[in-house]
């Protein structure tokens, strides 16, 4: 945002004008109790909902004890580097600190804003606290809090169990003592997703209904496609049409928010993109979209994903990853030595007692009678500090003979998912996953990816660890699957690796019993 708008944006001249986003004034203005808003990038969705937060804030009753209008909100994304470089940087453009006070940068992320009363108008006292559910401590934390409302910042990097836990979270302060809230809530904004996701699902066919209902916005597309017959042969691109992955385009006269883009901005955006990249970001269409390096670069769609059905012959390995998102991974290593993955567990804050109860009942269902060789990740033989036992220990003593991995180093576990990939079994590849794997099919087709950090001199440059989000847990049971399934030593055998202590986990980076 530049000077012009900080300037205006002060307590005594702030306004909002969303006459450029009818969809955003439509959001704002319902009365349901979670609302959710999906449109392309430069939609002035974000910008809308950090409005809406302080609207809330301003529509709540004077406390009867002081005449002070109080508020909380939590505002939440999925990560701390994208909480910090997009949620509040958009929040302070909105309400910057040199007027409505400081931020507290420790964590959590504070922005304690208090307004006098003034000409007539009640105080404020309002509490805005920035949460990154990729720390298990701050999800608990935000579980715990009693809020006004709560805003998910790109709601589908999130799921829905968030939402759920936080329905019984908001509406709680301020307390019955100040006039309890007269107005609160969830909203959500998004770009769009793939059609399986749980957005999709409650937006789109399952509308949730009720005293408590949800309710849906989208905005229009940024961008339409253009039929090659229906573009001009002289000089389109003079006439505002461009040509982006081998289809044409033009900037929708109805997009929102087009009078704070600068010229040019989705023909600028688009350029050098892949087409499900412009479907999701320009054209807020339902699509997956491949982000980043895939983790597993060598997974062929199209050559690797089968109808299997386990083999009783051959032992179940199964590989967990543990945390605040506990997921499972079930394969076979069958004739010639290919690999079937054959089933998948994914699963949200659940903790480590019902998550065990989830594992006994699908191994029971879906393999009746196998031997299993269970595999986690290290850092769970650390012991719980409260119950002084480890997730191992947990595991065992319901019936789960569970051991760890000889390491959770990262590029170990990559490896060991990769190599059989690469090879070629009877004129297939050397690993098969089941179609019915939805969730791993997608970690493994780029869900589960480094993110490129920089481009240059024709080079791209990505992070060195991945990208922690929806795909990332079930990627790691992946990797611990077939890490503990035997892979280890054809990477002992080919390169050399040698296991020690600086390859296994210190430290638990979770709580257990979460």
């Amino acid at each position: 945002m530049d000077q012009e708008k900080k300037i205006l944006n002060t307590p005594s001249t702030l306004k909002f004008d969303f006459s450029g986003a009818p969809t955003i004034a439509n959001f704002m203005t319902d009365k349901a109790f979670i609302r959710g808003v999906m449109g392309p990038v430069g939609s002035g969705k974000s910008y809308g909902c950090c409005a809406e937060i302080f609207r809330m804030a301003l529509a709540q009753k004077p406390s009867p004890r002081d005449g002070i209008k109080y508020s909380r909100f939590a505002i939440v994304r999925n990560t701390h580097p994208m909480l910090r470089t997009t949620t509040l940087k958009t929040w302070l453009e909105l309400l910057p600190e040199h007027y409505w006070g400081n931020v507290k940068y420790s964590p959590p992320i504070t922005h304690h804003i208090k307004l006098p009363a003034s000409d007539g108008a009640a105080g404020v006292d309002m509490e805005v606290i920035f949460l990154a559910l990729d720390d298990p401590k701050d999800t608990r934390k935000l579980l715990s809090l009693e809020l006004t409302g709560a805003w998910i910042n790109e709601a589908r990097e999130l799921p829905v169990q968030i939402i759920e836990g936080l329905s019984h979270r908001v509406g709680r302060y301020p307390t019955q003592s100040d006039g309890g809230p007269s107005q609160y809530g969830i909203i959500l904004d998004t770009n769009s997703m793939d059609d399986d996701h749980w957005y999709y699902r409650y937006a789109e066919k399952e509308k949730p209904r009720g005293k408590f209902t949800w309710k849906f916005f989208r905005q229009p597309p940024g961008i339409l496609e253009i039929p090659h017959s229906q573009v001009p042969e002289d000089m389109p691109e003079a006439q505002g049409y461009y040509f982006a992955a081998g289809r044409w385009f033009k900037t929708n006269s109805k997009a929102e928010n087009l009078k704070n883009l600068p010229d040019g901005y989705y023909e600028q955006l688009t350029a050098g993109k892949q087409l499900d990249w412009i479907k999701c970001y320009a054209q807020a269409d339902y699509t997956f979209v491949k982000e980043g390096k895939s983790v597993w670069h060598e997974f062929e769609p199209e050559s690797m994903i089968a109808e299997l059905e386990p083999d009783p012959k051959y032992p179940v390995n199964v590989g967990i990853d543990f945390g605040l998102t506990p997921a499972a991974v079930f394969c076979q290593k069958v004739k010639d030595g290919r690999w079937h993955i054959l089933h998948e567990i994914v699963t949200f804050d659940i903790g480590l007692n019902r998550f065990v109860s989830i594992l006994k009942s699908e191994m029971e269902m879906y393999f009746p009678g196998y031997k299993f060789n269970v595999w986690g990740d290290p850092a769970g033989n650390q012991r719980d500090q409260i119950y002084e036992t480890t997730a191992f220990q947990h595991l065992n003593a319901n019936g789960i003979l569970a051991r760890p991995t000889i390491t959770n180093e990262f590029k170990t576990r990559r490896e060991a998912g990769a190599i059989p990939m690469t090879r070629l079994i009877n004129k297939r590849p050397g690993l098969l996953v089941n179609k019915s794997c939805k969730q791993l099919i997608k970690a493994l087709n780029g869900g589960y990816h480094f993110q490129r950090v920089m481009k240059g001199s024709g080079t791209e440059v990505y992070k060195d660890s991945p990208v922690k989000n929806n795909h990332s847990h079930i990627g790691d049971a992946f990797g611990y699957a077939l890490l503990g399934g035997g892979e280890h030593t054809t990477m002992v055998r080919r390169a050399g690796v040698k296991f020690g202590p600086q390859n296994t986990a210190k430290v638990l980076d979770f709580d257990v019993f979460s």
